[in-house]
């Protein structure tokens, strides 16, 4: 979840006209969102301070709240193919006391970017001159275990200046979800959205899983497939233009696609615009890298749009299965066993088909048809 500042928000819907295109030319990845975004590639580094409150004090040592925190770094090497290094930077001389209690922040779900940033700066204040945050991308505050007011771990997309004068574009603020729900994977969520990347759960009616299932962490974060779906990962820089094959004019096209969680293959994903802000996208899901306990394996087939904001579904797994339960229906629901196998074909109903025929070692095989 991330909050941002009005003035960024009509920046972002203004830029998102820029998307009246053709269809032929509307083969790109989804525009990002936010204003100062972290790096996507090389080095994104992120300080972490950690902070108590006066009527919550700090019951263990900030070591042992980092250990929460420490696999982030190399899940997103994993994810990135070695293309982002997160360079966390955790500061464990002590806890940071904050001058406000825990339950005077209004810390809860609907939390306003006001009293969000203000919980941030508070937190910078305890530090002072104490921490340098030169050459920090992002500002991770951590909250003392047990502060139970302090319950869950959003994002802000507010620039904030440390008593350094060191300006930090976002900041991701860990509440308890981290140490009773999410573990790491919540700061690889977090930081997605730090470098511009949409919640794919409703944020409001319908459960999480309703769009996505256990696909991709910006959805699910204990998701039984959480790695990034392929065109978030080209949004990124991590898929390549020359891994994506467009397809954007009428007839039968054949593709091989290798799969998204792992380096190597010549192409990632298999796009198919149908207007200037709705593709359908074809990616492999195995049970490789991030993902290697996927419950189920396949030929995923998803529809995003460029015109649906973050938390309303931008992002739309098509099930191969409707109406089945779903293999690890705990961990993702019903679109778990989403992806197609070989000999099932995908239907929009307006002329577009893609058709799984073949596997080949770990790559798929798919004939589109429009």
């Amino acid at each position: 979840m991330y909050r941002m500042q009005r003035s960024v928000l009509t920046g972002l819907l203004a830029a998102v006209s820029i998307f009246d295109l053709t269809v032929a030319q509307a083969c790109r990845p989804l525009p990002r969102l936010g204003g100062s975004r972290a790096p996507t590639t090389g080095v994104l580094r992120a300080a972490a301070i950690f902070v108590d409150f006066p009527d919550f004090a700090a019951q263990s040592s900030t070591t042992d709240h980092w250990n929460t925190f420490t696999n982030a770094s190399e899940l997103f090497k994993t994810m990135s193919f070695g293309k982002l290094d997160l360079q966390m930077k955790p500061q464990l001389e002590k806890f940071y006391r904050m001058p406000g209690n825990s339950s005077s922040y209004n810390y809860k779900r609907g939390l306003t970017t006001e009293d969000h940033l203000r919980y941030v700066n508070d937190a910078l204040k305890a530090v002072g001159t104490a921490v340098s945050f030169t050459g920090i991308n992002v500002l991770y505050v951590v909250a003392a275990k047990g502060a139970t007011e302090i319950s869950f771990s959003p994002t802000l997309m507010v620039t904030v200046t440390a008593a350094d004068g060191t300006v930090i574009g976002n900041s991701v603020t860990y509440g308890q979800d981290a140490y009773n729900t999410w573990g790491y994977k919540v700061v690889n969520h977090e930081t997605g959205h730090t470098m511009g990347l949409p919640d794919l759960y409703p944020y409001s009616g319908g459960t999480t899983t309703q769009w996505v299932g256990g696909f991709d962490m910006m959805g699910l974060i204990s998701g039984q497939s959480p790695d990034y779906f392929g065109i978030l990962k080209w949004q990124l820089g991590w898929v390549t233009n020359t891994q994506v094959d467009c397809v954007n004019t009428t007839g039968t096209s054949t593709h091989r696609i290798s799969p998204i969680e792992v380096q190597g293959g010549t192409k990632k994903l298999v796009m198919v615009p149908l207007s200037s802000t709705q593709s359908v996208i074809a990616e492999v899901r195995s049970n490789q890298g991030a993902d290697k306990d996927a419950c189920a394996t396949g030929v995923l087939i998803y529809e995003a749009r460029s015109d649906i904001a973050s938390g309303n579904g931008p992002i739309r797994v098509m099930d191969s299965k409707p109406g089945s339960a779903g293999c690890s229906p705990s961990i993702g629901g019903g679109l778990n066993d989403a992806p197609y196998q070989v000999g099932s074909t995908y239907s929009n109903g307006s002329g577009l088909s893609i058709t799984v025929k073949s596997k080949e070692g770990e790559d798929y095989v798919v004939e589109v048809r429009r």
